[in-house]
Protein backbone atom coordinates (compact mmCIF):
# COMPACT_ATOMS: atom_id res chain seq x y z
CA UNK A 1 0.00 0.00 0.00
CA UNK A 2 1.27 3.19 -0.91
CA UNK A 3 0.75 6.35 0.98
CA UNK A 4 -0.14 9.68 -0.19
CA UNK A 5 2.55 12.18 -1.00
CA UNK A 6 3.51 14.83 1.68
CA UNK A 7 1.35 17.42 -0.42
CA UNK A 8 -1.75 15.79 -0.90
CA UNK A 9 -1.65 15.61 3.17
CA UNK A 10 -0.84 19.64 3.46
CA UNK A 11 -3.48 20.27 0.51
CA UNK A 12 -6.53 18.84 2.58
CA UNK A 13 -5.16 19.89 5.97
CA UNK A 14 -5.22 23.32 4.53
CA UNK A 15 -8.59 22.89 2.99
CA UNK A 16 -10.29 21.48 6.23
CA UNK A 17 -8.54 23.73 8.34
CA UNK A 18 -10.37 26.78 5.95
CA UNK A 19 -13.35 25.71 5.98
CA UNK A 20 -13.64 25.18 9.70
CA UNK A 21 -12.35 28.74 10.70
CA UNK A 22 -15.18 29.87 7.69
CA UNK A 23 -17.63 27.95 9.48
CA UNK A 24 -16.69 29.20 12.88
CA UNK A 25 -16.35 33.18 11.84
CA UNK A 26 -19.27 33.05 9.78
CA UNK A 27 -21.38 31.55 12.79
CA UNK A 28 -19.95 33.98 15.43
CA UNK A 29 -21.09 36.73 12.34
CA UNK A 30 -24.17 35.74 12.38
CA UNK A 31 -25.17 35.44 16.04
CA UNK A 32 -23.27 38.41 16.72
CA UNK A 33 -25.52 40.44 13.94
CA UNK A 34 -28.31 38.61 15.61
CA UNK A 35 -27.41 39.79 19.04
CA UNK A 36 -27.26 43.38 17.96
CA UNK A 37 -30.17 43.35 16.20
CA UNK A 38 -32.00 42.24 19.05
CA UNK A 39 -30.26 44.86 21.80
CA UNK A 40 -31.36 47.67 19.80
CA UNK A 41 -34.75 46.63 19.09
CA UNK A 42 -35.30 45.49 22.94
CA UNK A 43 -33.53 48.29 24.66
CA UNK A 44 -34.11 52.09 25.42
CA UNK A 45 -31.63 54.09 23.06
CA UNK A 46 -32.83 57.43 23.86
CA UNK A 47 -30.13 59.80 25.32
CA UNK A 48 -30.77 61.53 28.16
CA UNK A 49 -29.77 65.07 28.04
CA UNK A 50 -29.73 67.49 31.15
CA UNK A 51 -31.13 70.13 29.34
CA UNK A 52 -34.35 72.38 29.13
CA UNK A 53 -36.92 71.20 27.01
CA UNK A 54 -38.19 73.86 24.39
CA UNK A 55 -40.01 75.98 26.08
CA UNK A 56 -41.26 79.81 25.81
CA UNK A 57 -37.98 81.35 27.29
CA UNK A 58 -36.24 79.80 24.64
CA UNK A 59 -37.34 80.89 22.10
CA UNK A 60 -36.01 83.83 19.86
CA UNK A 61 -38.69 86.19 18.54
CA UNK A 62 -37.78 87.92 15.52
CA UNK A 63 -37.32 91.80 15.50
CA UNK A 64 -38.77 94.55 13.03
CA UNK A 65 -40.88 92.85 11.53
CA UNK A 66 -44.09 94.44 10.16
CA UNK A 67 -47.48 92.78 9.15
CA UNK A 68 -47.83 92.83 5.62
CA UNK A 69 -51.13 92.82 3.81
CA UNK A 70 -51.73 90.41 0.87
CA UNK A 71 -49.48 92.75 -2.09
CA UNK A 72 -46.62 92.55 0.27
CA UNK A 73 -47.34 96.51 1.41
CA UNK A 74 -46.36 97.24 5.36
CA UNK A 75 -50.36 97.01 6.55
CA UNK A 76 -51.16 100.39 8.32
CA UNK A 77 -54.06 98.90 9.66
CA UNK A 78 -52.67 96.64 12.46
CA UNK A 79 -51.37 98.68 15.24
CA UNK A 80 -47.92 96.43 16.73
Amino acid sequence: MKFPQSHTITKLTLTTTKYIVMGVVFTIGVIGGILSILLTKFTDTKDIAKTRGMSAESKILPKNTIKRNDFGYPDRSVKE
